[in-house]
């Protein structure tokens, strides 16, 4: 597979030279292509991307264009059912899926699984396994429902980099919402084993020391718009 990093940067106001878009990524396999998510700061049309489906893990805006524009599209969009519902346009090509039940796009296998971020518009990651390799991808969460299943056996961990200390988790009655560190998605991968770790949807604190972060944690990677690279 090679994966393309469409755009890398979250919902926040500051961006730079490398992180301008919002977090996308274009998945090209022997056979096909698809992207997960695809917000209202891009750089490509999904005439120029030609994937075969989009499939999106919320519905805000830096993730779901449809929430607040009408992209007219006959690729197929797969959303969850709350998705869907609270946005205010719908893809014209839409399929339902819900987190755990495993489809294939041609020789694509995606499994959504349910992650903790936001209260309003319940997200799920995608762990997609073609060619011999398998990732995950979660740009935003705060923990992930069922880990263990999630992420065991993982090649490639593609995961939320708003913060890389700073406590961006908050709590409503005993509901949490929000983004955890980068830091502790790392833990996560030591413990599962997971040997290739990359962060995109960079928040604030992320993009202001990108530099200092790449020389203390070689073994991560903070993706930028356009890198690309073969799995």
């Amino acid at each position: 597979m090679r994966l393309v990093f469409l755009g890398t940067k979250g919902e926040i106001e500051e961006s730079s030279p490398r992180h301008g878009y919002h977090a996308s990524l274009l998945i090209i396999s022997a056979q096909t292509r698809i992207i997960i998510d695809y917000g209202m700061l891009r750089k490509h049309s999904l005439d120029e991307l030609v994937p075969e489906a989009v499939l999106i893990t919320h519905a805000h805006p830096d993730h779901y264009a449809w929430l607040n524009e009408p992209v007219d599209t006959q690729v197929t969009v797969y959303l969850t059912e709350e998705t869907l519902d609270y946005g205010k346009h719908r893809p014209p090509n839409k399929k339902v899926i819900k987190p755990g039940q495993k489809f294939a796009i041609k020789d694509i296998k995606v499994t959504p699984y349910r992650v903790i971020h936001s209260i309003r518009c319940p997200a799920v990651g995608y762990r997609v396994e073609s060619e011999g390799k398998t990732l995950v991808y979660n740009s935003d969460l705060v923990d992930i429902v069922e880990k263990e299943a999630v992420l065991t056996g993982v090649d490639y961990y593609i995961g939320d980099g708003s913060a890389i200390k700073a406590n961006l988790v908050r709590r409503r009655g005993d509901q949490l919402f929000g983004h955890t560190r980068i830091t502790t998605q790392i833990n996560w991968c030591r413990k599962f084993g997971i040997e290739h770790i990359i962060f995109t949807h960079l928040g604030k604190e992320t993009i202001e020391h990108e530099a200092a972060f790449t020389r203390e944690h070689p073994e991560a990677v903070l993706a930028y718009d356009g890198l690309e690279m073969d799995i």
